[in-house]
């Protein structure tokens, strides 16, 4: 669905030196994926993201959306109708007083016949369980309200590809777990491709492949459990671990046996227990 081929960007001052955020990245997104992108403060994962749906164009190398180049400037409404961006601070993409006229705000914009946008209003609302605030106030809303209404937006215009930085950053735990169940739920049951940048290690133990970056590149990629398994190499570039994964690593290292790829506290559980059966064999 999308392919960055030798991708580099930097931002370019005329009076300064250019600042090189992006450098040679070859990623290619699978359609119906859902990708975590992971990395410390300026490492360029935010960048990388806008360059997906051509809110940013590369300095160097070329960024395909279903085959169409994000620098062909006639190519940018149809890019832009495939890959939807959703950013951290939902209030940044909440325009209208009403919960259906905001969500509404996108389909318009793209010409869609008024009786078509009252049906993808409804049917975005639904899909992530906000249809019941239709004709509420967004900024009465949980942060987790305004982020669900702010997918819904972008849903509403039917992309193919969600594209999220950080969109879970603001939020309680409550809200976190509210956003990131309307994300799963499109991914596995609406078969949304899904690109979710997040600072949270559990978030990104739920994704099918972890791509980590580090100082603009690409530094690692795989499964989860894969990615997660290199603990003293993510925390050598300021990277944390799922907890379940930080405790067993911990164990290891005190001389416990205990098997590699554990990721969730199940799973943690479960290596626990198998453990003391064995010793009280």
């Amino acid at each position: 669905m999308i392919e960055a081929q030798h991708v580099s960007f930097e931002y370019r001052n005329p009076e300064e030196p250019p600042i090189v955020v992006l450098k040679d990245i070859n990623l290619t997104i699978e359609r119906g994926s859902f990708v975590a992108l992971l990395g410390h403060n300026g490492c360029g994962k935010s960048t990388l993201a806008k360059h997906f749906n051509a809110m940013l164009l590369p300095t160097g190398g070329t960024v395909l959306v279903e085959s169409m180049d994000t620098k062909e400037e006639e190519k940018a409404f149809d890019i832009r109708k495939t890959v939807g961006l959703v950013l951290q601070n939902p209030d940044n993409q909440l325009v209208s007083t009403i919960v259906e006229e905001d969500v509404a705000f996108g389909p318009e914009n793209l010409g869609v016949p008024p009786q078509e946008i009252r049906q993808r209003v409804d049917d975005a609302l639904k899909v992530v369980g906000m249809y019941e605030y239709k004709n509420s106030a967004p900024h009465k809303l949980s942060g987790g309200q305004k982020q669900r209404v702010a997918i819904a937006g972008i849903l509403a215009m039917q992309p193919d590809c969600l594209v999220l930085d950080e969109p879970t950053a603001m939020l309680d735990p409550q809200g976190r777990k509210e956003v990131l169940d309307t994300i799963q739920d499109l991914n596995k049951n609406q078969g949304m491709t899904v690109v979710l940048i997040t600072h949270y290690m559990e978030e990104a133990a739920k994704a099918d492949r972890v791509v980590v970056m580090n100082d603009g590149e690409i530094w690692l990629d795989g499964t989860p459990k894969e990615v997660f398994s290199k603990v003293k190499e993510l925390r050598s570039v300021e990277l944390d671990v799922p907890q379940p994964t930080e405790l067993c690593d911990r164990l290891r290292d005190a001389g416990i046996s205990l098997p590699e790829g554990i990721l969730t506290t199940e799973e943690c559980i479960e290596a626990l227990a198998s453990r003391m059966e064995v010793r009280a064999e």
